[in-house]
């Protein structure tokens, strides 16, 4: 992966205080480029940032507030980093939560839909023109091996008539994949210098199966995950490595999908191209999610 600090490219990982956003953000880090981490709580971004330090003490570091679950503040969010940077080289669309109880975000959506998809899909499309000033954009929609489960329920994306915290979750992280392909199709139908790319960590412990456990069974939930993850889930750290190919090997090309090298992609050392769901490839469901997408979070691209 190349050395980016003679670029002084700029990058933003949402979800970066911690888990596969905070590893992603080091690995952008110690290869030069410019990390905004975009966080909820600006004193845990702090303490990212302070970690990150530790390891790479010259590393050019921002932080940058930003509310997944209000669109307001997203938006609010890529207009003060359009403040700051006329160009954006990398935006890694990461944060997420994972199989919780039925709940709304302040817009009306259900939370795992509007945090972990929408809420990245209305970021893009806000960040889309200093995307398109750089040279060679590059965005990164991190999925996950559920997504192999997921379907699309076009006409209950919220999960009005039928609610399963895991059937929500699959459902949002295949939207993650469908996004990827979709903006790599309108890319190449325009012949724009941009990489749309999508990467799951694998089966790695990133602290939201625990944050589920106890959302869901209490502290009983939250023993019985830990356990888990220390017996079955590689580290965040190996869980980011598709995560930070995606982002930077200038072999990657448009539509990719990466994952681990291991066992059924849930470990691996290195990164490789990933297996496709057949619902990835729903070119009918992908376009009709984009449209649906502009019109409930208010905000389009221009291809």
């Amino acid at each position: 992966m190349p050395d980016l600090s003679p670029h002084n490219r700029v990058a933003l990982v949402t979800g970066a205080n911690g888990g596969l956003g905070r590893w992603c953000s080091l690995g952008l880090a110690r290869r030069g480029s410019v990390v905004v981490l975009g966080c909820r709580s600006l004193q845990r971004g702090q303490e990212a940032i302070d970690w990150i330090h530790q390891r790479v003490p010259g590393a050019e570091l921002e932080l940058l507030q930003i509310d997944l679950a209000r669109l307001s503040s997203v938006r609010a969010a890529a207009d003060e980093l359009m403040e700051r940077h006329p160009t954006l080289d990398t935006l890694v669309n990461n944060a997420g939560v994972m199989m919780l109880p039925r709940a709304m975000t302040e817009d009306g959506f259900e939370q795992q839909f509007g945090i972990n998809y929408l809420a990245h899909y209305a970021l893009t499309a806000h960040l889309f023109p200093v995307l398109m000033a750089s040279d060679s954009p590059r965005v990164v929609s991190v999925a996950s091996l559920v997504a192999n489960q997921g379907r699309i329920e076009l006409d209950d994306l919220q999960g009005l008539t039928r609610y399963g915290r895991s059937r929500a979750y699959a459902q949002s992280k295949l939207a993650n994949l469908l996004f990827a392909r979709e903006l790599a199709r309108r890319i190449d139908a325009q012949k724009l210098p941009m990489t749309s790319v999508a990467a799951h960590p694998g089966f790695a412990n990133t602290g939201l199966q625990r944050r589920s456990g106890r959302a869901n069974l209490g502290r009983i939930g939250e023993i019985a995950m830990t356990g888990a993850n220390l017996l079955f889930a590689q580290t965040a750290e190996r869980g980011a490595i598709p995560l930070i190919q995606a982002a930077t090997d200038p072999l990657v090309t448009n539509g990719s999908y990466l994952g681990p090298n291991g066992f059924k992609e849930l470990w691996g050392r290195q990164a490789r191209p990933a297996q496709l769901p057949k619902t990835a490839l729903d070119v009918h469901v992908a376009s009709e999610l984009w449209k649906i997408s502009a019109a409930i979070s208010g905000v389009g691209f221009p291809i």
